[in-house]
């Protein structure tokens, strides 16, 4: 497969604090990252904090997860019991606040994160069902506890669960999982075009029809060829509010960039995945 990832680079909506750690060069076109308890976890956090009478944790603010086009396997287990389990959390396309603590000091997460085209080449089923979804990771991947979680239980570091999950990853690469070139051709030309990208563009990028297409889509991803454009759009502009400099001329370059028709366009579907205005996330992302 075509190195994808060098076409784009999702964020969270704190990026300094995501905690992620890239995959091997071998698993980049697929996998985003992986993080965990040896890393910040994307979810919210609640940490003791010293205050005269007060002994318990103070909550912190609540974290917003904003549609960043991925998918996690989120895996945990009780160091104690041995007892283990995970999550399948498929696309997303609206932010949400997570309120729960970290895992208790007994305790161990480790997740993946896989690019929106890739976690078909993984999973034992269709994706047509995933969009906002948390389900239970045998769901979609039934070998995954053998093959794999037990393994991450065993390793004492986080490398070595990184280790672990690549041989996984890896392996399940080598057996052939299923593909379709006509979805690739229409996910590469997204990618190239940023998501500013017409229905048009995307039928004779794909060679079938946009009916087909649609299909297709919903199967090996979750959503339509829109929703993914527009979630890689704005995906693209968040990247660069988050590293240029925000100024009037750049809020225009934007718009023009990205084919929205004017600057209020914008601004409203930025606040539709981001659930804020590009001025109120970028004070969130840097607070």
């Amino acid at each position: 497969m075509i190195d994808l990832s060098e076409l784009y680079y999702p964020i969270t909506a704190k990026p300094a604090e995501a905690g992620e750690v890239l995959p091997g060069k071998a698993l980049r076109p697929y996998i985003r990252c992986f993080w965990g308890a040896a890393a910040l976890p994307q979810a919210p956090v609640f940490e003791p904090e010293a205050s005269p009478g007060h002994t318990a944790p103070l909550p912190m603010e609540p974290e917003i997860i904003i549609p960043d086009s991925c998918m996690d396997i989120i895996w945990e287990w009780d160091e104690i019991t041995g007892g283990s389990g995970g999550i399948f959390c498929g696309i997303n396309d609206s932010p949400f606040e997570a309120g729960q603590a970290l895992p208790p000091s007994d305790r161990q997460r480790f997740a993946i994160r896989f690019h929106f085209w890739a976690v078909h080449l993984f999973a034992d089923e269709h994706l047509r069902d995933v969009l906002n979804i948390h389900a239970p990771v045998e769901h979609y991947f039934t070998a995954f506890r053998r093959e794999l979680g037990q393994r991450l239980r065993a390793a004492h570091t986080f490398a070595e669960r990184i280790a672990a999950a690549e041989a996984y990853l890896l392996k399940r690469l080598e057996q052939g999982g299923r593909s379709n070139d006509s979805m690739m051709n229409a996910v590469y030309s997204i990618l190239k075009r940023r998501g500013a990208v017409t229905a048009g563009e995307l039928e004779s990028s794909a060679g079938v029809s946009s009916r087909q297409l649609e299909r297709l889509f919903r199967e090996y991803i979750g959503i339509s060829p829109k929703k993914t454009a527009d979630l890689v759009r704005f995906q693209n502009v968040w990247l660069e509010l988050y590293q240029l400099p925000l100024s009037a001329k750049a809020m225009q370059d934007l718009v023009y960039g990205y084919r929205y028709s004017h600057q209020s366009h914008l601004i409203n579907s930025f606040k539709k995945f981001a659930g804020r205005t590009p001025l109120e996330a970028l004070a969130y992302a840097r607070r």
